[in-house]
């Protein structure tokens, strides 16, 4: 048994690895899985909010493409939010009629999210594209016509940063985690191991010596001292029935 205590700490350590490990990366993929649903939640809560005010503007019976105070709104609403890009509002034709960015105002909608807007069919949609990731809400007129959408571009790169960083984080606990656990599972094992040791030394020693009563003597404690003495006692039943057929075996061969 002494020997092979290297083999079970390793596997002790392997078992406290894997078990640490698993908790880890589950705890990494439930940290993203609802980060993502935080991010498309924090966004769309934005992104109804600017449909609202424009909803509220349409119903004055000002044109959709000549809403004065709308930039404004959209600045404000930014400010509000250091991952929002920028806000913009582009009609179902891809043209875009308002921008937070004064360089993008005159440029194409992305492909990307025309393709995911046609998709939608007026429900929200998201897109995730490196620069160009965003997040969308439809804009309905008072007739409930789509007449557009209001997207939110966000950075990926600080999500990924983000992201990076807890993963990081996740990674330092775990493996903290890992070396208390292995320690505590070796130490462990090896006390045990010393024990059971010590008690199959005992038990080896009183079976060398030849007296009978020496091993029920020395199985009488320890974690497998029950399971010793009723050996030892099923050992003597044994040995006793076989002395008596042996003697009745004798007496009729007299016979």
């Amino acid at each position: 048994m002494r020997t092979n205590k290297p083999q079970m700490v390793m596997v002790a350590v392997m078992v406290c690895g894997f078990a640490v490990g698993m908790a880890g990366f589950l705890n990494f993929f439930k940290y993203r899985s609802n980060a993502d649903s935080m991010l498309r939640d924090r966004l769309v809560v934005t992104g109804n909010a600017i449909e609202s005010n424009i909803q509220a503007l349409l119903a004055l019976g000002l044109q959709f493409s000549d809403l004065g105070t709308l930039p404004g709104t959209l600045e404000r609403e930014r400010a509000t939010d250091d991952l929002i890009m920028s806000i913009e509002i582009f009609d179902v034709d891809g043209k875009m009629l308002y921008s937070t960015d004064r360089l993008r105002a005159s440029r194409q909608v992305a492909p990307a999210w025309m393709a995911a807007a046609r998709q939608a069919k007026g429900a929200d949609w998201f897109v995730k594209d490196g620069t160009e990731s965003a997040a969308a809400t439809g804009i309905q007129n008072n007739f409930g016509v789509l007449i557009g959408w209001v997207a939110l571009r966000y950075s990926e790169d600080q999500v990924k940063a983000g992201t990076n960083a807890v993963a990081r984080n996740i990674a330092v606990t775990t493996f903290a985690v890992f070396l208390a656990a292995a320690a505590v599972a070796s130490m462990a094992l090896l006390m045990l191991m010393n024990r059971l040791a010590r008690e199959f030394e005992t038990v080896e020693s009183a079976l060398r010596s030849g007296d009978p009563l020496r091993p029920s003597d020395a199985a009488s404690t320890g974690p497998f001292g029950y399971a010793l003495r009723r050996f030892f006692e099923t050992l003597r039943k044994a040995e006793a029935e076989i002395a008596g057929l042996r003697s009745s075996l004798e007496q009729g061969a007299r016979r």
